[in-house]
């Protein structure tokens, strides 16, 4: 746990475009996060794994906080919160939602998985897809020294995602990101209390175009 924010290892990226900005989770972002999922509760449980009694609560949000910066850390993963850059109608630094890249394989895979959620009050303005935007380039982008250095990205080689098929948003957004479909997987996660098959999508580098990588903040 953090008595303090965390630390993380090597030091993120500034990201942003088209109306967003990306930086890794804080504890700051509490209220913001707790105020945010709490009005889009029924928005999003369709699409995510049970929430429990303490979804909410400040302990749950450390306890992830912890995660996420351990797994950032050591190489595992990569969290970003997702906030408005005032360009819009939108307050700067709004809380819009969050993105993941999940299970980072390195060695003969260099793959991940996708993971993102958008608040309802900003769903369906295309933020999700700016924020993929900003952050597929740096997924993708090669790695310079220990990924410390400006320009540096996380040399992924694949990206996987996978949706419900009733998640006609996200199978669009996969879809105009640049993702395809590879099939369908059976009962392929627990997702509100139910095993739900799932759309599996791939994105390789050699597909994606466009690669840029925002400064080291």
């Amino acid at each position: 746990m953090f008595l303090f924010e965390p630390v993380y290892r090597p030091r993120p990226p500034a990201l942003s475009g088209r109306g967003v900005s990306l930086r890794p989770p804080l504890m700051a972002d509490y209220g913001a996060w707790a105020e945010l999922r709490g009005r889009s509760r029924a928005f999003l449980e369709p699409w995510e794994p049970v929430w429990g009694e303490k979804a909410l609560s400040r302990y749950t949000f450390r306890t992830r906080i912890s995660r996420v910066a351990r797994e950032w850390n050591s190489d595992q993963g990569y969290s970003f919160h997702i906030f408005a850059d005032g360009s819009g109608d939108i307050p700067r630094g709004q809380l819009l939602g969050g993105v993941n890249l999940n299970a980072v394989r390195r060695l003969s895979a260099q793959a991940c998985n996708l993971g993102y959620w958008m608040g309802e009050p900003y769903a369906g303005r295309g933020l999700m897809h700016a924020a993929l935007d900003a952050l597929l380039p740096y997924a993708f982008a090669p790695e310079i020294g220990e990924r410390s250095g400006p320009g540096s990205g996380l040399g992924l080689h694949r990206i996987d995602a996978a949706c419900i098929p009733e998640n006609l948003p996200s199978k669009e957004l996969l879809r105009r990101c640049g993702f395809h479909e590879v099939g369908l997987a059976p009962k392929y996660l627990k997702i509100n209390g139910g095993w739900r098959d799932h759309i599996c999508h791939q994105l390789l580098a050699e597909d994606y175009g466009g690669i840029r990588v925002g400064t080291i903040v």
